[in-house]
C-alpha cells in the first residue's frame, strides 16, 4: 500500500519534536554560563580588550539529538521515494522495492550516473520531479548537507558541534559612550542593538578576543555577548548555527512532501 504524505510527515514531525528538545538542551547548557569573559589592556595602545577566560565543552547529548533529527529527516525522503515507487506500475504489481532510495549525490555528474538505479520503476512524472529538485551538491546544497551529515552520524559516534561567537550589543556601547559626555543620559536605559562579528571564531577557545574598545575605555560590566552552538564538520559545514540550520532542513523536507503530494494520488 502506498504511503500518504501525512504518514510520511510522522518522520518530519518527530524531527521537529527533537529540535524542540535540542533547543531545551542548549538553553540548559547556556544556563550554566559556559562562557566567562574578562578584560585586559594592550600595553602599547591602552585599548581595552574583551576576551574569553574560559569556555565549556558542548555536551555530547546535544550532538546525539542532532543525529536523531538528521536521521528522521533523511528517512522521510526515503519513505517518499518508496511511496512514489508504490504508486507506479511496478510497485502496484508487487515488484521488489529494495533498491529504492531518494537519490542524493556529491555532484551533478555522479547524480546523473547513479541516481537511475535508486528510482528505477517510478513513473516518469515522479522521476522528473525528483530530478527537478537537483538533489546534489551545487544543485540543492541543503538536501546534500542533510544527506552527508546523516551518513556521518550513522558511521561515527556523534556529529561534531562547538561554540561560535554570534553577536554583541554595539548599541549599548554607543549609548554608554555618549552618556559619558551627556549626564542626562546617565539614568536612562541603553538602546540595545546586536551585531554579528565578521569572524565567528569557530570553535571558540580560551583567549579568543571578542571586542577591542577604545584606548583607556572604561570596562562596561553589563556589556552583552551572545553565542551559538554550531556545526563543526571540517570541509562540510563549520560555524553554521545548529538550530537555524536544522530548522531549514526540516522546512525543506516538509515543502518537498507538499510538492510531491499530488504524485501520490
Amino acid at each position: 500500500m502506498a504511503q500518504s504524505v501525512d504518514r510520511i510527515r510522522i518522520k518530519t514531525k518527530r524531527a521537529k519534536e527533537h529540535i524542540i528538545d535540542l533547543e531545551s538542551e542548549i538553553k540548559s547548557f547556556f544556563d550554566t554560563k559556559p562562557y566567562v569573559i574578562g578584560t585586559k589592556r594592550n600595553p602599547q595602545t591602552r585599548q581595552l580588550i574583551y576576551y574569553l577566560v574560559s569556555v565549556l565543552d558542548v555536551p555530547e547529548r546535544i550532538a546525539a539529538i542532532t543525529g536523531d533529527i538528521l536521521q528522521n529527516l533523511r528517512s522521510a525522503l526515503d519513505h517518499l521515494a518508496y511511496a512514489l515507487f508504490m504508486v507506479g506500475p511496478r510497485g502496484a504489481s508487487g515488484s521488489p522495492a529494495s533498491h529504492i532510495y531518494f537519490p542524493i549525490y556529491d555532484d551533478a555528474v555522479e547524480y546523473a550516473t547513479k541516481s537511475v538505479g535508486k528510482i528505477r520503476g517510478m513513473r516518469q512524472d515522479a522521476i522528473d520531479a525528483i530530478n527537478a529538485v537537483k538533489p546534489y551538491k551545487g544543485g540543492n546544497d541543503t538536501i546534500w548537507l542533510l544527506h552527508r551529515l546523516n551518513n556521518i552520524d550513522k558511521h561515527r559516534f556523534v556529529i561534531l558541534v562547538g561554540s561560535a561567537f554570534r553577536s554583541m550589543d554595539l548599541g549599548a556601547i554607543a549609548f554608554w559612550d555618549m552618556a559619558e559626555f551627556d549626564p542626562a543620559l546617565a539614568d536612562m536605559d541603553p538602546i540595545h542593538a546586536f551585531f554579528g562579528p565578521t569572524d565567528r571564531q569557530f570553535p571558540l577557545k580560551v583567549g579568543d578576543e571578542l571586542f577591542i574598545d577604545a584606548p583607556d575605555a572604561k570596562v562596561k560590566e553589563k556589556l552583552q555577548f551572545c553565542f551559538d552552538i554550531a556545526f563543526g564538520e571540517p570541509g562540510i559545514i563549520e560555524g553554521a548555527p545548529l538550530i537555524e540550520t536544522l530548522h531549514g532542513m526540516a522546512d525543506l523536507v516538509d515543502h518537498l512532501l507538499t510538492d510531491f503530494a499530488l504524485l501520490l494520488a
